[in-house]
C-alpha cells in the first residue's frame, strides 16, 4: 500500500482503536455479546474515501477477497460472507467500534446485546465519539489532498460502488 501521510496516520488511529479494544476486552469480555457470527449491525453503506482506499488496496493486493454483490438491495454489508466480514483485517472505524461503549449527544451508548448485568462502566473504557470522528474527519481530509484517484474523490464512497471499483479493476 502507498505510504501517503494520510494513510498512515489511518493506520496509526486504527492501531489505536485496536489497542482500547484489546482493553475493553480484558476488562469487559464476559460482559460483550458481540462475536463472529453476529452481524446484525452490519448495515453499513458508506465510508469515507480514506476508508475506501485502505479496502481496495487490500483487496488489490490480494490480501483479501472482494465483495459479495448478490447482497445487493438486502440492507447487508456487500462485504458480509456467511456472517463473517471479508475485510476484518481493514473494516472501517465504525465496525471497529460498534457495539462498544461511545460517549455521544451527552449519554454513554452501546448494543443492547452488550453490559447486561453492569450498572456502570468505568470512563477509561468509553469512547468519545466525537473525537474519534473529528480524528477521522481530519484523517480524510489530508487523504483528500493528497489522492489523485478519481474515484476516491468525494465526501462518500459507498460500499457497493466500492465492491464494483474493486471487480472492475480485477478484470
Amino acid at each position: 500500500m502507498p505510504q501517503l501521510k494520510s494513510i498512515e496516520l489511518y493506520l496509526r488511529l486504527i492501531e489505536k482503536i485496536d489497542q482500547y479494544e484489546s482493553k475493553l476486552l480484558k476488562k469487559y469480555s464476559s460482559d460483550i455479546a458481540c462475536c463472529k457470527g453476529c452481524d446484525s449491525c452490519c448495515i453499513l453503506e458508506s465510508v469515507f474515501p480514506v476508508e475506501a482506499y485502505v479496502i481496495y488496496e487490500s483487496i488489490r493486493s490480494g490480501a483479501l477477497i472482494s465483495a459479495d454483490l448478490s447482497q445487493n438491495g438486502s440492507g447487508r454489508c456487500v462485504f458480509l460472507k456467511g456472517g463473517s466480514c471479508s475485510i476484518y483485517k481493514v473494516r472501517p472505524v465504525i465496525c471497529r467500534t460498534h457495539g462498544y461503549p461511545v460517549y455521544v449527544d451527552g449519554r454513554v451508548d452501546f448494543c443492547p446485546e452488550n453490559f447486561k448485568e453492569r450498572n456502570s462502566i468505568d470512563s477509561e473504557y468509553i469512547l468519545n465519539l466525537e473525537n474519534l470522528n473529528n480524528s477521522l474527519a481530519s484523517i480524510n481530509l489530508i487523504f483528500s489532498g493528497e489522492n489523485s484517484i478519481d474515484f476516491f474523490k468525494r465526501e462518500r464512497i459507498p460500499l457497493k460502488e466500492l465492491a464494483e471499483f474493486v471487480i472492475n479493476k480485477e478484470k
